[in-house]
């Protein structure tokens, strides 16, 4: 996948998370958006911050935005690691 396509993955991912409410754990997912933004940014390996996005994922409540969100950081996880 190229950039353009990562970067549409990414903003995907940014919208959802900002439909998360107020509480700590939306918070915690959301600066996780956020930090995955920067290392695809910088172009460092964004492997840890991929991890730390799909471990807080799991700890939001059940629903439709929990599954786009996991989705959707699959998708970025193939973009950037490509197929196992």
């Amino acid at each position: 996948m190229d950039g353009p396509e990562l970067q549409s993955l990414y903003l995907s991912l940014q919208r959802y998370a900002g439909w998360l409410g107020r509480d700590r754990v939306s918070g915690t997912v959301r600066a996780d958006v956020q930090a995955l933004g920067a290392a695809i940014g910088t172009g460092a390996d964004a492997s840890a911050s991929l991890e730390l996005l799909d471990a807080d994922i799991a700890r939001l409540p059940g629903g439709d935005l929990r599954k786009l969100l996991r989705v959707t950081a699959g998708h970025i996880r193939l973009a950037i690691t490509g197929p196992r």
